[in-house]
């Protein structure tokens, strides 16, 4: 059996190397298992094979709950959640109680419920573009990026055109690492005033919008506690901004960056698919990984996770696993990437990811159609990343929409 003493210690969350990369202290551990030393001196194991990712994952004897003791915490702010842990609604439960509350959402966003939308989406992406017509530069971040998944999940949740630029700041406050207990809270406690009073609105106002549907359907029937709606609400609305914003980011610039890639998104069509698939795999934009804690003892290959140790699944690393994804450092728009894990594996997998997959497909696809000439204004190497939010992604993206 092999302690922990034993084990190579790494710090994690690690410096980048490459802004486009993975930390480097990652790739040397080979997929074995490590222990991690966290910003506050704890420790936890950390995975970054795809292999034991997938299957540790799916491992009912580690524990999403982050009150669970050995649970890991990322940031200073995110102990919040450690005597709160229903605030971050089923995203943060074990089973049953997960299954029970996810499967109320579930059949809003299947793979034909996406489809579904794929024509809205589409004339939201026309919009931003729109707007664009003329110019001769850009910053694509505020102008595309961040308000076009802002504008799509505001269309779902049944939420006011002028709400959105305050739900996108309360957002992008939560996902900040640099942020204290005290700011998240206040953002969180903020963002929740407002979604309780659109709930109060639904009670006798019904729409045709996720929010009407989860109190007509399973509030007011008794099946989910008016304290859950709010917290499941702000899920859906943080989890589709944030982490899809910093996706379609990255993703325009390297579908600016590299003509391969390009030449993929403008012909469209599976190649589209394959390539937004591939854009997810190689940015992986979960930075600091998923986390969990053992509730029992597990052995890995002879090396026993105890019972309330952490757990942190680098899926980045895991995402570009060689025995998985040759090249994995490669962009290759050729590539089969379905196997990625940018969405998680297991029961909590992404339950977003087929709308946010229609987000990046129309929203490149649409982009590289209309500004067929465009270049980044600054080399990708010399952006500015957001190495401090959890949703990995770009504080501005300067283009040239038309050549000089």
């Amino acid at each position: 059996m092999t302690s922990s003493a034993t084990c190579p210690h790494i710090p994690y969350p690690a410096p980048r190397d490459n802004p486009l990369d993975p930390p480097g202290a990652l790739s040397g551990l080979s997929g074995e298992l490590a222990k991690a030393v966290l910003w506050d001196g704890s420790e936890a194991w950390i995975v970054t094979s795809h292999a034991l990712t997938r299957t540790l994952l799916k491992d009912r004897r580690l524990s999403s709950n982050p009150a669970s003791p050995g649970f890991p915490m990322m940031t200073a702010a995110s102990k919040v959640l450690r005597n709160e842990p229903r605030s971050a609604s089923f995203i943060r439960m074990d089973q049953p109680e997960h299954a029970h509350l996810r499967t109320m959402l579930s059949n809003r966003f299947r793979p034909v419920d996406a489809e579904a939308l794929r024509g809205v989406v589409g004339d939201l992406v026309d919009q931003r573009l729109d707007a664009l017509d003329g110019a001769t530069e850009a910053d694509l971040v505020p102008a595309v990026a961040s308000p076009l998944p802002a504008s799509v999940i505001a269309k779902v949740l049944g939420i006011a055109e002028e709400d959105q630029e305050f739900f996108e700041d309360r957002s992008a406050r939560l996902i900040d690492r640099n942020r204290t207990m005290d700011e998240v809270r206040a953002a969180r406690e903020e963002l929740d005033a407002f979604l309780d009073g659109e709930v109060e609105k639904r009670i006798t106002e019904p729409r045709e919008d996720l929010i009407s549907a989860i109190v007509h359907e399973q509030m007011l029937p008794g099946h989910i506690e008016r304290q859950d709606v709010v917290p499941m609400c702000r899920l859906v609305l943080v989890a589709g901004h944030g982490t899809t914003a910093s996706q379609l980011a990255l993703s325009l610039m390297s579908v600016l960056d590299d003509a391969p890639t390009r030449a993929a998104v403008r012909a469209g069509g599976s190649g589209l698919v394959a390539v937004v698939d591939e854009l997810l795999r190689f940015h992986t934009i979960v930075q600091f990984g998923l986390t969990r804690a053992a509730l029992e003892d597990i052995d890995v290959d002879g090396t026993t996770i105890k019972a309330g140790e952490g757990v942190v699944f680098a899926i980045g690393a895991g995402n570009r696993d060689e025995d998985v994804f040759a090249g994995p450092d490669a962009l290759d728009p050729d590539r089969d990437a379905r196997r990625h894990l940018a969405f998680g594996h297991g029961a909590h997998q992404c339950l977003g990811q087929w709308l946010a997959k229609v987000e990046v497909e129309e929203c490149l696809h649409r982009f590289v159609s209309r500004f067929p000439e465009a270049t980044l204004a600054t080399p990708a190497s010399e952006l500015s990343f957001r190495h401090t939010a959890s949703s990995y992604g770009l504080d501005a993206l300067p283009v040239r929409l038309q050549p000089s």
